[in-house]
């Protein structure tokens, strides 16, 4: 794989890996699938194809019939580790709209029944606030909505933020509370962006 990547510029070896990652996962590729992926010349998709057979010259073999290259027999990746769990990410992400289909580098989604993720919407202000914080080991101010019963409206507290976590379903926030003198996980989405105003830890 190594020895594949030698002194390509990042774009070539970016096409080189989709050009893998067609033949591995859906068994071919053509010229027409580089040039809509990554808007390039048709004499450059060419070029692309002719430079994937000299780094990789046992892995595709072009099909007449079908006017596209596949996969053959003795194919081994050398760009692309096959990575199950990243190909089945994809399909999530498309699946629940993170990505569009044409980001994905996957030709057609199979049948695919996904129980989505509830969509909570973050601050963007307040998740920026809370990477500074980590970053620069300082604290913030934040108006926050508990999700205990105990506090029912939303109060002002400050936290010194070090890491977030995800849970699989929502993003926290891993801070010390001024408040309560305690490490505690804040969900992000319950934190709201007025007045963010930063302290030394």
């Amino acid at each position: 794989m190594i020895e594949a990547r030698a002194a390509l510029k990042w774009g070539v070896e970016r096409r080189l890996e989709f050009i893998e990652f067609r033949l591995f996962w859906e068994g071919g590729v053509n010229r027409s699938d580089i040039i809509d992926m990554f808007d390039v010349s048709v004499p450059q998709a060419s070029k692309d194809l002719t430079l994937y057979q000299e780094r990789a010259p046992q892995n595709a073999i072009y099909d007449k019939s079908a006017k596209r290259y596949v996969a053959s027999e003795h194919f081994e990746p050398h760009f692309l580790r096959p990575d199950p769990h990243g190909y089945l990410a994809r399909l999530r992400s498309v699946a629940e709209g993170l990505i569009d289909l044409s980001e994905s580098w996957i030709t057609q989604i199979p049948e695919t029944d996904i129980a989505l993720t509830p969509r909570r919407d973050i601050d963007a202000t307040v998740l920026k606030a809370l990477l500074g914080g980590v970053r620069e080991a300082r604290s913030i101010d934040i108006h926050y909505q508990s999700m205990s019963r105990t506090r029912p409206d939303p109060v002002w507290r400050r936290i010194s933020p070090h890491a977030f976590g995800y849970d699989g379903f929502r993003w926290h926030a891993r801070a010390y509370c001024h408040l309560d003198h305690v490490f505690k996980d804040f969900p992000v989405y319950a934190l709201f962006s007025a007045s963010l105003s930063w302290h030394i830890s």
